[in-house]
């Protein structure tokens, strides 16, 4: 049987090189065959296929592995109903091979029921992904769906996102996710670096300790984003720019007069910094950084993105903070209520004045 192991590989990690190594090493597939994604339905902003495939051969050298460039050559939307048919054709018996986070919303996928009437599933759970729930949810899946799916438990992978290591290479900081060779690529060719001149202009603003809180929101935003399906783009400027005026003297006009000198005014003026010295035009993201301190009444999901991973980014340390990052990485309007609830009661206790936007936004959420 071959191996079919799918994905974006933007860029490929060593956790994928991991995985390969232990299915080599597993003896079920007598070869693994990469197919990175081409016109995937899934990835509307993907590197340039060329460069994709400059990174896997580095990463993946001395395996014995294959690339196929079918969904590259595939003209349509290369939906994995499409492409596995023409995989057996090539190859004869194989095997998909999944991520457990992929098995999870297995159902959303473009005609399921097609993917496992063409050959088996196999899935490596991912960072702390119970085996149980996922053999359970498999069984579940195939007695409604047919087919077959196996839950590799001896091949459990690590829990590392592509999209993290794009956003730490997007903020200039370094990474220990990348192969061998790969990062070389990157540098060689510009990948990931859109939002590298926007990263240098804030964190030349900032003191090293803010900027290193900065990045931990960025990076935790990123991965809210990605459990949410909350737009990631949106998310990394929002949390990237959230305190760009934190230490400005400048106050700009659209500033609310009642905010000058208080503690949320470098929200209102890291809006308006947003527009005037970043360029961004999207209401979302200026909105998303104007809140994120008082917050408002019907906040919008990207909006309490920014919020949260304010307050639960890894370097956050206060009473309290584990039950809140535990709850935002649950249920996102969870986190936001227990966060919003602490801070209003600690602005209580302490007798400190509340801004009006953060009593209504209590009212609204908590009462």
């Amino acid at each position: 049987m071959v191996g079919i192991f799918g994905g974006a590989f933007d860029p490929p990690h060593k956790e994928h090189v991991s995985i390969v190594k232990s299915l080599c090493e597993n003896g079920l597939f007598e070869k693994i065959v990469l197919l990175p994604s081409g016109n995937s339905p899934h990835k509307d902003s993907l590197s340039p296929y060329s460069s994709r495939i400059r990174m896997i051969e580095a990463a993946f050298r001395g395996l014995p592995v294959e690339i196929s460039d079918a969904e590259w050559s595939f003209s349509g939307r290369a939906y994995s109903s499409v492409i596995l048919p023409e995989m057996k054709k090539r190859y004869g018996e194989i095997g998909f091979i999944i991520g457990g986070d992929s098995l999870l919303a297995f159902r959303t996928w473009h005609e399921p029921k097609a993917v496992l009437a063409v050959c088996p599933i196999f899935v490596v759970p991912r960072g702390d992904e119970e085996i149980d729930s996922l053999r359970a949810f498999a069984e579940d899946l195939t007695n409604e769906l047919g087919g077959s799916v196996e839950i590799l438990s001896n091949v459990k992978g690590k829990d590392v996102s592509s999209s993290l290591i794009r956003a730490a290479i997007e903020l200039g900081e370094e990474t220990e996710d990348l192969p061998i060779g790969v990062r070389e690529i990157i540098e060689e060719e510009g990948l990931y670096s859109e939002k590298r001149k926007m990263a240098e202009k804030v964190k030349s603003s900032l003191p090293e300790k803010r900027w290193k809180h900065t990045c931990g929101v960025v990076l935790t935003g990123i991965k809210m984003a990605e459990l949410y399906h909350i737009d990631k783009e949106k998310a990394f400027t929002a949390c990237l720019l959230h305190d760009c005026m934190k230490y400005s003297e400048i106050v700009h006009k659209g500033v609310p007069e009642d905010a000058v000198g208080t503690k949320v005014m470098h929200a209102f003026n890291g809006a308006e910094e947003a527009k005037i010295g970043f360029g961004v035009t999207d209401e979302d993201v200026i909105a998303a950084i104007r809140y994120h301190t008082t917050g408002r009444a019907a906040m919008s999901d990207l909006e309490k993105l920014v919020y949260l991973a304010d307050v639960v980014e890894p370097n956050r340390t206060y009473d309290g903070v584990d039950e809140i990052r535990a709850a935002a990485f649950r249920d996102l309007n969870e986190g936001f209520v227990l966060s919003l609830k602490r801070s209003y009661e600690l602005l209580l206790q302490r007798e400190k004045p509340i801004y009006y936007l953060t009593v209504e936004c209590y009212n609204y959420y908590c009462k």
